[in-house]
């Protein structure tokens, strides 16, 4: 199979997943229904974890009767969407090694304050709080308790040192404040103090599950090692390709899938040189269970992650794991139980625990089968369980104190 047919790379370039489609599931309503703010920067179309975390949380709190909108900005590409408030502009920035975005526009706080008011909330719940720019103005103009949500390991930051007292005051301003892993707060210990709670991120185990049909473009002549996504240097598809060869070079035969897209796709093209066993398949959000569960291996060389809820995605699909052996991903997987670490950007060493993989089939199903149980651990019915425990806590010392 060919690496680049260029109508196709063209068309996998612009083609943009909308929304996950979802099987419905059966209403299950809570004693107390609330109503529920998510403010994010980050939500469809764009991809990345915020987005499948909002997503997939506001699902199982609606299906237990509480009212969620989703607060964001508006980004292209972008589908009009019942409980979708969208305000401003999202304009991409360089930020923490990696693309992020923000919301501009014209009187952005009088048009949240309206929004937040109108939506007579019990609780607004920010993603990423000390973020600009709609995080940090809902904590200011939230009429109700505010609970935050940290998703971001970072080694160091400039903005935090210099406006640390800013930051400080903000979070100060939070009711709770959450974090999706132990290492995203050994990242915010080293500015800021707040009594953290961790609740990880969750992965829904009816969608990602090993029982899905084949995507057509994994071969099924060769095992096949899958990279999924966003096209950015810190998850690692530069050190995955120059692995891959070494792993050909040593006589394995063996397929790379690269699921994703990004402003360095051209680059990454380049690199994969017309090699005809790595095969790049563009963005692809509906089908990502069925490119996990008919992989052999799904390789994570990432070298900055707070959790690695990929990781977890492939576990629920029963696929072995090769990833960097990096602290956002210690929180999520144990070297020799469902997955293999190697050190991080060392592509001997990931070459090596490829050939592994690739040469043991009982180790592959011995990593999947416990990566299956060890996924059910988090499970959106019990990680949304777990933020409306916070949510009800919080309401409860609101109501003492008033």
């Amino acid at each position: 199979m060919p690496l680049l047919n260029p109508p196709y790379s063209s068309a996998a370039a612009k083609r943009r997943p909308a929304l996950p489609n979802l099987p419905t599931l059966p209403e299950s309503r809570d004693e107390r229904t609330l109503r529920i703010a998510l403010v994010t920067e980050y939500y469809y179309p764009h991809l990345g974890g915020v987005c499948e975390h909002v997503h997939f949380f506001a699902r199982e709190a609606r299906r237990r009767g509480h009212h969620v909108d989703i607060i964001t900005s508006n980004i292209p590409g972008a589908e009009a969407q019942a409980n979708v408030i969208r305000i401003g502009r999202s304009q991409p920035v360089y930020a923490n090694g990696s693309q992020a975005r923000i919301t501009i526009g014209f009187g952005l706080r009088k048009e949240l304050r309206k929004v937040l008011h109108d939506g007579r909330y019990d609780i607004v719940h920010v993603h990423s709080p000390l973020t600009p720019v709609l995080p940090i103005l809902a904590i200011e103009e939230a009429e109700c308790p505010v609970v935050g949500t940290f998703h971001t390991y970072f080694d160091k930051s400039k903005g935090y040192a210099v406006f640390n007292r800013f930051f400080q005051s903000r979070l100060n301003m939070l009711s709770a404040a959450i974090c999706v892993s132990h290492s995203t707060t050994v990242a915010l210990e080293r500015y800021f103090r707040a009594p953290w709670q961790i609740i990880p991120n969750g992965i829904d185990t009816d969608v990602f599950h090993p029982s899905v049909a084949a995507p057509p473009l994994i071969r099924k002549d060769v095992p096949s090692i899958l990279f999924l996504g966003r096209f950015d240097p810190r998850n690692g598809l530069t050190t995955l390709i120059d692995s891959f060869r070494k792993v050909k070079g040593r006589r394995r035969e063996a397929q790379l899938v690269v699921v994703g897209d990004g402003p360095l796709r051209e680059h990454y093209y380049k690199q994969a040189n017309g090699d005809p066993d790595i095969t790049f398949v563009g963005a692809v959000l509906q089908d990502r269970p069925s490119y996990y569960a008919h992989s052999s291996i799904y390789a994570c060389p990432t070298t900055k992650a707070s959790f690695g809820i990929t990781l977890l995605e492939s576990m629920a699909c029963e696929t072995p794991i090769v990833c960097s052996d990096i602290l956002g991903f210690q929180d999520v997987v144990v070297n020799g139980r469902e997955a293999l670490m190697t050190p991080c950007g060392d592509r001997d060493a990931l070459a090596d625990a490829l050939v592994q993989l690739l040469d043991d089939e009982g180790l592959r199903i011995q990593l999947g089968t416990t990566g299956r149980y060890e996924s059910m651990k988090y499970s959106w019915p019990r990680v949304t369980s777990q933020v409306l425990d916070v949510y009800h806590n919080v309401m409860g010392r609101v109501a003492i104190s008033v």
